[in-house]
């Protein structure tokens, strides 16, 4: 539940006051009246009311010391609590549902960091992705042309090693692509890739699921069953219904990653994109993968050629086996 933080209403006898005048002592002020020339003072002693102006003077110096130093008392007031609209989560689920069903083409540049248990490995890419089946990855190095081409594209990878001269035809299988992706595995497929790359993870299709949803801090926490068992959850926000978190668990009940979706905003042509995608994948042996955007581009259309990978002159394809 979000609140509005308000002062706790209790009384404080030390609380700094902003005096336009700067520090100010009693004991300044009594010196500035005695120091009166003492004509003046013996003419006030004579006719009773310069001892009565000087008290008065003092007495007027020492109440306005008081109000000004010290804090007025005001009486305690009650945080107000705002609580946010919980939507049903059927409809947060459809809001999912339709913007899954209805992807944007993207084209972008992307940092991606790979940790695993042998290494870091970092790299830069560019990618074409028309979300759910087709996809062209380039790897950018620091000097020269792209030394990495992969494309899917109808259940067909391909895939350009220019350094090696090898292109490589076969299936987008978990077991080909983490030939050629070290970050696909049992735990984080094709599938998923994917969908992360346009920000989101994918929906479980099953037809009997159950959802449940309810506040949770300021994060609106919708979780997705299969009977019994935990099956994805979202963290949401409350009221754009973008995503912060998510997490998805195996059919055994196993953990196979969580994500966290970071600095919406901060891409400029496309302000309603996470600029930053962080991956883990559960055990045993867990990855983790950082995805930063460096530039995306929210495309209308997209040519269907440009998926195609030509066969480059004076090379054969090495078929991969089917598995």
């Amino acid at each position: 539940m979000l609140r509005k933080t308000v002062s706790s209403g209790k009384r404080s006898s030390n609380c700094a006051v902003e005096r336009p005048w700067g520090k100010f002592s009693l004991n300044m002020y009594i010196m500035t009246v005695s120091n009166k020339p003492n004509d003046e003072l013996r003419a006030g002693r004579d006719n009773g009311s310069g001892s009565r102006l000087c008290r008065f003077l003092v007495l007027s110096g020492f109440l306005a010391l008081l109000m000004f130093s010290g804090c007025t008392l005001t009486p305690a007031v009650k945080p107000v609590s705002q609580d946010i609209p919980l939507f049903p989560p059927q409809a947060r689920w459809q809001q999912l549902m339709e913007e899954e069903r209805n992807p944007q083409a993207l084209k972008a540049l992307a940092r991606i960091d790979l940790t695993t248990s042998s290494g870091r490995y970092p790299l830069k890419i560019a990618f074409l992705l028309q979300y759910p089946e087709r996809l062209r990855m380039e790897s950018l190095p620091l000097f020269g042309p792209p030394d990495f081409y992969l494309t899917i594209e109808n259940g067909e990878l391909k895939v350009f090693l220019p350094q090696e001269g090898k292109y490589y035809i076969g299936t987008p299988s978990p077991v080909q692509l983490a030939s050629f992706l070290p970050f696909i595995s049992p735990h984080l497929q094709l599938s998923d890739m994917l969908a992360l790359l346009r920000g989101a993870i994918p929906l479980i299709r099953d037809k009997d699921i159950i959802l449940k949803g309810f506040q949770e801090k300021e994060e609106y926490r919708l979780e997705v069953y299969r009977g019994e068992e935990k099956a994805q959850v979202f963290w949401l926000k409350p009221i754009s219904n973008q995503l912060v978190r998510a997490a998805r668990w195996g059919n055994n009940g196993e953990l196979l990653y969580s994500v966290r979706f970071e600095a919406y905003g901060s891409l400029k042509k496309a302000a309603g994109f996470p600029a930053r995608i962080s991956v883990t994948t559960g055990p045993p042996n867990p990855t983790t993968l950082k995805l930063s955007y460096t530039d995306i581009e929210i495309l209308q259309e997209i040519q269907p050629e440009l998926f195609s990978l030509e066969i480059p002159p004076g090379i054969e394809p090495l078929r991969l086996n089917r598995q």
